[in-house]
């Protein structure tokens, strides 16, 4: 489920930065950073958080990247005037989103393959790495054909409209990882 939200969310805003705010890809690029600073700082303590929460340590950081896919939402719907009104400008409201979801997603993406993985036997650990990694690619190139649909299917709204209607999928999507990882077997120490 994580994977289908992932390099569609990065698409459609790379569309939306450009085509729907009137940004340069290199200025684009920049925009992007306040997601990886998000991420740095979790991804780089997520063990320690999965330490503490187990396998809830997914489910927190789905719900971290709703909100900010909300916040997101919220920061769109301020500069929805597009790329002849506000031009570069009004981007800024959109650093807090990416940067909450940026925190989100280092919870999610670091301790993921982890708690995949975890009661595989050493033997198994090869080919069940395997089938991680094709879930992945699978779950990425469907998250894009759907995300895709919704995006080209709202575009007669505009870019903000259309990327607006994608951020309330993915605030979807995550929100149902969050649920999904509850059905997962319990941590040896209850978590």
């Amino acid at each position: 489920m994580f994977w289908t939200g992932q390099a569609s969310f990065f698409l459609v805003l790379a569309l939306y930065l450009q085509e729907g705010r009137g940004l340069t890809a290199l200025a684009s690029g920049v925009v992007f950073t306040a997601i990886g600073a998000g991420y740095l700082v979790t991804s780089s303590t997520a063990h320690h958080l999965a330490r503490l929460l187990g396998r809830q340590v997914i489910a927190v950081g789905a719900v971290i990247m709703a909100a900010g896919l909300a916040l997101l939402w919220a920061g769109a719907a301020a500069g929805a005037g597009g790329a002849g009104s506000e031009g570069g400008a009004g981007v800024g409201w959109l650093v807090p989103g990416l940067l909450v979801d940026g925190l989100g997603m280092g919870m999610v993406l670091a301790p993921l393959a982890v708690t995949v993985l975890a009661r595989v036997s050493p033997q198994h650990a090869g080919p069940a790495a395997g089938v991680l990694s094709t879930v992945q690619q699978v779950g990425n190139a469907l998250g894009v054909a759907l995300l895709g649909i919704v995006f080209y299917g709202a575009l007669g709204g505009g870019v903000p409209h259309a990327f607006r209607g994608c951020l309330i999928f993915l605030i979807v999507v995550e929100l149902v990882l969050a649920g999904l990882v509850q059905l997962l077997p319990k941590d040896p120490a209850g978590a």
